[in-house]
């Protein structure tokens, strides 16, 4: 009778430490070294870097210590001893070898991640010391290593052919967190890796059940099917000051993370090269207004590229005053074909950003044409300059300033097409690759000094507001958590749960 007693408490315990949540899309096939629709959320969870981004600065991950030599271009990482990957494989300093060999094999697909074109050389010196030498200093490197990806270490022998490129054999890593199923539009469900070198979860399984509508996420989440929501698109805003009124649930906000913005295209094929127009558009929109009335005043107002509080960003800009009389003037005897303005369809938040900014305009003689597109539609058009007007962010901790800045020198995101036709756009250029490759803190400050402001008189970024990641839980099963310091950082191996009484 003891034993049954005992295993029925052991069932009833493990149980009880399931936590379930949703998520738009399946996380994929969650290959470190690739992008969508492999979900930064669950490459996070199963895979560790060398290095972690903290509140505090980068601290060790997989490696316990590191130098810096050679005028900032070597890199000496000490290994932590005795690590392994979640099916027991070693985890050394070859294997972190094997990986940087998979990842500069594609090293095209990273061009946009300042550091893959510094590196020179890397090495395994012995199991336990990593070596990487670059051929220029770049103050990004760590920040760099510690990213949700591509520079997440894999077992070896969970590649193909030694290789990622072309996919993987299964998600193996270092990380908390291990999948244990992934069934297509039903769920991901995660489970402890059972040689996690951290503190070991409180939660025997995560189950993500797979609910792409929004709405029907709060409806799961009310009825009790979902014990947390987390994540930046997880949650309207409405939702998240309603359910803050109630006192089952548990409402909590990430630091600040990138900025959210409408940017404005001044390739010379645009309407918007106009330089008056761009200017008029940013003083006519009531920004005040929509962060009252739309943000909820929930996310902290932004006026620069970056937040000013980011290394380097405060830089002493001035404000662009919201003012109709002014943009009236600027647009005086000039007249416009309709401006096209791209927002993803199924965004509500986009969608009324959108329909107020259009209402503003047109009280300056603009007509605005909003063009409602699909996911992977407006990031095309964000790639190839179909637009006067589209929304855009910049990517939060640990990209910002430096990593995103690097991206503005390749064609893969909005802001190399908004910035391709500038008459400064050489200068401008040249200023990110002296930042690229600088080394020290007074010259990197006088060259983002020199280019944020430069970007800046350039009036082709509208912020809105610091981004803010959203989550909420449920108090009866929750006893505590909170975000990480990347947006896609949820930490579910910290969550306290709530004991049961007696």
């Amino acid at each position: 009778m003891k034993i049954i007693l005992s295993l029925i408490f052991l069932f009833s315990y493990v149980f009880s430490t399931e936590i379930i949540s949703a998520w738009n899309v399946n996380a994929g096939k969650i290959n470190p070294h690739l992008y969508s629709p492999n979900q930064m959320y669950a490459q996070v969870m199963i895979y560790q870097g060398l290095v972690r981004y903290t509140e505090e600065g980068i601290r060790p991950e997989i490696a316990e210590s590191w130098e810096i030599s050679n005028e900032g271009k070597t890199y000496t990482f000490h290994i932590k001893r005795d690590l392994k990957f979640s099916d027991g494989s070693p985890l050394d300093a070859y294997a972190i070898q094997s990986n940087f060999d998979a990842i500069l094999e594609n090293k095209s697909r990273h061009s946009w991640l300042g550091i893959t074109n510094k590196i020179k050389s890397y090495k395994a010196l012995n199991p336990l010391v990593f070596e990487l030498e670059l051929n220029s200093p770049y103050v990004a490197v760590l920040n760099e290593l510690s990213l949700p990806r591509p520079f997440r270490i894999i077992a070896p022998n969970a590649m193909i052919n030694k290789s990622t490129k072309d996919g993987i054999r299964a998600p193996i890593g270092s990380g908390a967190f291990m999948l244990e199923e992934s069934v297509l539009g039903v769920r991901d469900v995660f489970v402890p890796n059972p040689y996690f070198s951290g503190k070991k979860p409180q939660i025997s399984r995560l189950v993500m059940k797979i609910l792409p509508d929004a709405h029907a996420r709060i409806l799961a989440f009310e009825s009790g099917a979902l014990d947390i929501l987390v994540g930046r698109d997880s949650i309207s805003r409405e939702n998240f000051k309603r359910l803050s009124q109630n006192t089952k649930y548990q409402t909590i906000t990430s630091k600040p993370q990138g900025t959210f913005q409408i940017v404005l295209n001044a390739s010379k094929d645009r309407p918007t090269s106009n330089k008056d127009l761009r200017k008029a558009i940013i003083m006519a929109v009531n920004k005040n207004l929509i962060w009252e009335k739309i943000l909820l005043q929930i996310d902290p107002k932004a006026d620069f590229l970056f937040n000013p509080s980011l290394p380097f960003a405060d830089v002493g800009l001035d404000k662009i005053p919201f003012n109709v009389a002014e943009a009236k003037r600027l647009l005086k005897d000039k007249k416009f074909k309709p401006l096209e303005f791209v927002y993803i369809a199924n965004n509500p938040i986009q969608k009324a950003i959108a329909e107020a900014i259009a209402l503003d305009l047109s009280k300056i003689g603009l007509e605005i044409r909003l063009v409602a597109s699909e996911s992977i539609g407006f990031y095309q058009s964000q790639k190839n300059g179909n637009f006067d007007l589209i929304f855009n962010d910049t990517w939060g901790n640990p990209y910002d300033p430096h990593s995103f800045i690097a991206s503005m020198l390749v064609p893969s995101h909005a802001d190399f097409t908004i910035q391709k036709d500038l008459t400064n756009k050489k200068d401008i250029d040249a200023n990110i690759y002296r930042i690229l490759n600088a080394y020290g803190d007074k010259e990197l400050q006088q060259e983002y000094t020199n280019l944020l402001t430069a970007l800046h008189q350039s009036d082709i970024y509208l912020p809105l507001a610091y981004t803010l990641v959203l989550g909420v839980y449920r108090k009866d099963k929750i006893q505590s958590y909170h975000f990480g310091n990347m947006e896609s950082e949820f930490l579910f191996e910290e969550l306290e749960m709530r004991k049961k009484r007696e």
